[in-house]
């Protein structure tokens, strides 16, 4: 493994503060895929696009019209700096890294302690695609790529699946035999009845089977 690797990491960012230092549109691009997370957002910037404004008024998001302090960052979870002044970019990075904030200096990987993936999302279900920043378009291409072959029958499998987490736990106390039964679930004929759109019948043939398994210890 390269020195430079990077460990995947899911966040829960949900009430989370995050800021977003500038107010162009790649900031804009950040802060509409941080708003889909939940994330209490804070942009800084003396000017701002027509979008972001809009989420100010609309109360998505605190918007402060002025230059960048290092006080901003002040109980913030995670940062992105999207600005054209490289004295600010350089500020921001400088101040996250003292005060051990996750912190992403758009498309400058010496000033990033966290890169973004590309991500397909399918309800519950994220997919998150990283070359490690060295090629962004590839990452683009795979996100393409997944897009069209993971649709949203996996979402619908998910929330079943879901759904019977804690009858399994109940019913099946081993985690072998969870295990099984899971990997049933996903690989026969209640994945072909979700694909097939019949949800109540996949709810129907799953739950026997878990009756079928507690019974025979499996």
């Amino acid at each position: 493994m390269s020195a430079g690797a990077y460990y995947p990491l899911f966040a829960d960012l949900h009430g989370r503060r995050c800021v977003v230092v500038g107010g162009g549109v790649v900031a804009q691009r950040k802060v509409t895929t941080l708003l889909d997370y939940g994330a209490a957002i804070t942009v800084v910037s003396p000017t701002a696009t027509t979008r972001l404004l809009a989420y100010a008024l609309r109360g998505r998001v605190r918007y402060l019209a002025r230059a960048f302090r290092p006080a901003d960052l002040r109980g913030a979870w995670l940062v992105y700096a999207a600005t054209d002044d490289q004295r600010i970019n350089e500020s921001v990075y400088r101040t996250a890294s003292r005060l051990r904030i996750f912190t992403n200096v758009v498309d400058q990987k010496p000033l990033c302690s966290f890169i973004a993936p590309a991500i397909v999302k399918r309800g519950d279900l994220v997919i998150a695609i990283s070359t490690g920043g060295m090629s962004p378009a590839i990452a683009k291409r795979l996100r393409r790529e997944l897009t069209a072959h993971v649709g949203a029958d996996y979402a619908r499998l998910l929330k079943l699946l879901g759904g019977l987490r804690e009858a399994a736990k109940s019913r099946l106390p081993n985690f072998q035999a969870r295990k099984r039964y899971f990997d049933r679930l996903v690989g026969g004929r209640v994945f072909a009845l979700v694909r097939a759109g019949k949800t109540h019948a996949a709810r129907r043939e799953a739950l026997a089977l878990l009756d079928a398994s507690s019974h025979n210890g499996s």
